[in-house]
């Protein structure tokens, strides 16, 4: 994990990158915060990423950071595209057929085939629609995927804390009123 001298060459290279970075005494803080829970190696990587896009004319936030390690994170584990997982399904039609069960190469193909059904995408006369439902579903469970790897330590402990919260909305804005009311 980053320590708070990781967090000072990664602010220095940012000031050396782009001279209208102005860091107050409290970035130091905030980023060890924010993204001290990023292994060293791969937040550097991730910010050196992010610093080095096309057009960029000033340093990258603490979100564009925590997503770079997202992507960045994609590409090492040969997550596919939503292109090339609709590839695979398409060639599991003919090696599983519908009565046996598929196997591909990522989780979260597996994930979306089997939201959609598998036997239900194999009997399916629109290709098309059902290539469009796939990549749509595959899509949001990747989002989602990244986003719930990139969580903050905090932010998480929270939602687990009050998991109950967040499955229940009618109680979680009830009692969100209580508390807004104290």
């Amino acid at each position: 994990m980053a320590n708070p001298n990781d967090i000072l060459q990664i602010i220095n290279v940012m000031l050396a990158a782009f001279p209208n970075f102005k860091p107050s005494e409290l970035t130091p803080e905030v980023y060890m915060q924010t993204l001290g829970d990023i292994p060293t190696e791969e937040l550097k990587a991730a910010v050196l990423h992010s610093m080095s896009e096309s057009g960029r004319a000033f340093a990258p936030s603490i979100g564009e950071i925590r997503g770079a390690v997202s992507e960045l994170r994609s590409y090492a584990a040969n997550v596919p595209s939503s292109f090339q997982a609709w590839q695979e399904v398409l060639k599991q039609f003919s090696v599983a057929g519908s009565y046996r069960v598929p196997e591909f190469s990522h989780p979260l193909i597996d994930r979306a085939v089997r939201a959609l059904g598998w036997r239900e995408l194999c009997m399916s006369e629109n290709q098309i629609a059902d290539r469009a439902r796939f990549i749509q579903c595959y899509e949001q469970l990747l989002s989602r995927a990244q986003k719930d790897d990139m969580l903050l330590p905090d932010v998480r402990g929270y939602i687990q804390a009050n998991g109950a919260l967040l499955e229940a909305p009618a109680t979680s804005i009830k009692l969100l009123a209580d508390r807004l009311r104290k």
